[in-house]
């Protein structure tokens, strides 16, 4: 995503018809203003800038232009990227480009909203004075091939280093080293701030509920000889259900761990057109499926095109997790106990609080070659300094081969940090299909507030540089996008994501492929003065994955296509200080103050002047601005 400057506007004054009595207090003024302007030269220079995102590359921590939409099907509020309706160098309306349609993350279910209101990118203030850049840093700066464009990405390589992208993780190998390692977000708030949704319980498809379509989290015990759901078996009794309010109830359990399980039960197209044709009998039963990199931000359909699979995702299966659930606890025992469960794959990993103790424990259950996963080691306890019954606040991730428990908003302090190795591929097996879970013992809880969200996947996609790739002297033929599995492979993998064995093999032999393929190619090597940077909308973003390099000699630059400069570094984005207004009244949609700029130019290659009209029209009456707003304080927010 490239980045401009906000456009400051000063108020303009005009001088009154009456001389001025005192000379000096002239003076005065004029030279109190001229300091004001030479210092705010000087703070802008060496210090600090404020910029405006234009696109959406790096959703979800920074929007470009954008929309805020709610859901139809499950009220549940997301965004999406609007910065192709217009044209970037012009801001003229772009014919091709204006959003009818968005598939909202949570549901699927597809919304109209092309009348819906669009808003201009974040204002940012970033520091121009830093002493040290590091890992997971978001960097604004100038790539080598537009030196005019200012950039903002997410640093992700160091100098010296060799970055490579496994199944959506950063691996690096730093000089001296014998093998890439996983790369882990220091920060635990800067992993928190950039998880995407997969599914709000507090947003369920109510209309497809209402017809009998199954919940998705659903009451179970674990039977290893059962393989119904991901071998967690539906059993009647334990957690009760109160679809009124999206809580789950479970009233003295005391003999057994009772489970609330969690399927990833993903309804489609067919499910929903059921819902609009008010056909009497059930829309046909949901298959679990694994949980992949979809993009809420990128699945918007334009005019005259359908959402690309590329963008959206449902491409890459996601083992980095987030469970959220708030808790309430009563009547606990002295033996009372709460367990939290991801799994990813070739482990299973716990999180055991003990309510009458505070104590808290990490438990890692490997799967052996027969799937199965054993009973647990503990791997790191805590004293959490929570204790007792009452209202509490989880957030359990297994993130970047770590587990993190936050308790009331708080990161518990483990003995250790609780790292997981894995080597080779992860590959996902019949328990992916319900990869998260709440289980109790020896006291009432109730469960609300249940959420699943996942990290990015960073996508292993690179430019392949070949003379034998196009027939052209422009260089731009003579390359080709590589992506992680080779991109004729994408209906194949995608129709094995409800066969996790299937998916996994299918998986780890076009990897293998496309790398032996393409040899060294998704080995990112940095020199000595070189960053690598990604955008965290990693399906939509150019970045430095897929710079090329065909200005850079011409400019006297010699670095990697795929690098950035240590000189090209501007400053460190440090604070969204004004993210857009929001309009009031009129429905929530305000009134317009401006509608978008269109150009007769830009709809020359459209056939029939009839059509030409009424595309004009309804792009000129599109609303640019609007009022009366009030300011967004909720992303007002510093950057992580």
């Amino acid at each position: 995503m490239n980045i401009s400057r906000a456009k400051k506007n000063p108020e303009s004054t005009v001088a009154g018809k009456a001389k001025p009595k005192r000379q000096e207090g002239m003076r005065e003024t004029i030279e109190a203003v001229a300091i004001a302007f030479i210092l705010a030269f000087v703070f802008k220079t060496f210090e600090a800038e404020a910029f405006v995102i234009p696109t959406g590359s790096m959703a979800p921590t920074l929007y470009g232009r954008h929309k805020e939409v709610t859901c139809s099907g499950c009220s549940v509020p997301y965004t999406i990227g609007a910065s192709q309706e217009v044209f970037q160098d012009s801001g003229i309306i772009n014919p091709s480009g204006r959003i009818l349609g968005s598939t909202c993350p949570n549901c699927r279910f597809p919304n109209e909203v092309e009348d819906d209101p669009v808003f201009n990118g974040d204002r940012i203030v970033v520091n121009k004075q830093v002493s040290e850049f590091k890992r997971f840093d978001v960097v604004v700066f100038k790539n080598p091939e537009e030196p005019y464009v200012n950039y903002i990405k997410r640093l992700v390589g160091l100098p010296s280093e060799t970055i490579q992208f496994r199944q959506g993780d950063v691996y690096a190998k730093a000089e001296g080293e014998q093998e890439a390692t996983i790369r882990r977000k220091a920060d635990p708030a800067t992993q928190q701030d950039i998880q995407l949704l997969v599914y709000d319980d507090a947003h369920p498809p109510q209309p497809l509920l209402d017809r009998g379509t199954e919940e998705r989290w659903v009451p179970s015990l674990y039977s290893s000889s059962d393989k119904t759901m991901g071998g967690w078996p539906l059993r009647e009794g334990g957690w009760k259900s109160n679809p009124a309010d999206r809580s789950y109830r479970l009233t003295n359990p005391r003999e057994e761990l009772q489970w609330l399980r969690y399927r990833h039960l993903v309804p489609g197209q067919a499910q929903w057109d059921h819902v609009a044709k008010e056909a009497p009998r059930s829309p046909r039963a949901l298959e679990p499926m694994l949980v992949t990199d979809f993009c809420g931000f990128n699945s918007v359909d334009f005019r005259g095109r359908q959402t690309d699979p590329l963008d959206d995702g449902d491409l890459y299966w996601v083992n980095d997790l987030t469970l959220d659930a708030t808790l309430e606890i009563q009547n606990s025992s002295l033996a009372a106990i709460i367990v939290f469960e991801l799994v990813e794959g070739v482990r299973a990993v716990q999180a055991r609080f003990y309510p009458a103790s505070g104590k808290v424990e990490i438990v890692q259950r490997d799967r052996d070659a027969n799937g199965e996963y054993s009973e647990g080691d503990v791997v790191a306890t805590a004293d959490s300094g929570e204790l007792g019954d009452g209202s509490y606040q989880f957030s359990f991730a297994n993130v970047d081969d770590r587990a993190l428990l936050w308790i009331n908003g708080s990161v518990v302090p483990f003995d250790k940090e609780v790292t997981f190795v894995t080597e080779g591929f992860n590959l996902p097996g019949d328990q992916d299909l319900a990869p998260a879970g709440i289980a109790a013992q020896g006291v009432d809880v109730t469960a609300s507030a249940l959420r699943i969200r996942r990290d990015i996947y960073y996508r292993a996609d690179v430019l392949e540089y070949s003379d034998h790739l196009g027939r052209s002297s422009d260089p731009s033929f003579n390359t080709a996008r590589a992506c992680e599995v080779d991109n004729g492979e994408f209906n194949k993998l995608a129709s094995n994501l409800r066969s996790p064995e299937s998916y996994g093999q299918l998986y780890a032999r076009l990897v293998t492929e496309q790398r032996s393929h393409h040899h060294g190619l998704f080995d990112l090597q940095l020199a000595a003065d070189e960053y690598l940077m990604c955008g965290d909308n990693s399906p939509a973003s150019k970045d430095s994955r897929l710079f090329d390099y065909w200005s850079r000699p011409l400019r006297g630059v010699q670095s990697h296509r795929y690098a950035v400069r240590e000189i090209d570094l501007i400053g460190k984005a440090m604070f969204i200080f004004w993210p857009h207004g929001m309009p009031f009244l009129n429905d929530g949609k305000g009134f317009s103050v401006k509608g978008h700029s269109v150009s007769q130019a830009n709809y020359g290659s459209r056939s029939g002047r009839q059509e030409v009209d009424k595309y004009m029209q309804s792009d000129a009456d599109y609303p640019l601005y609007r009022a009366p707003f009030y300011p967004n304080i909720f992303r007002m927010k510093k950057i992580r």
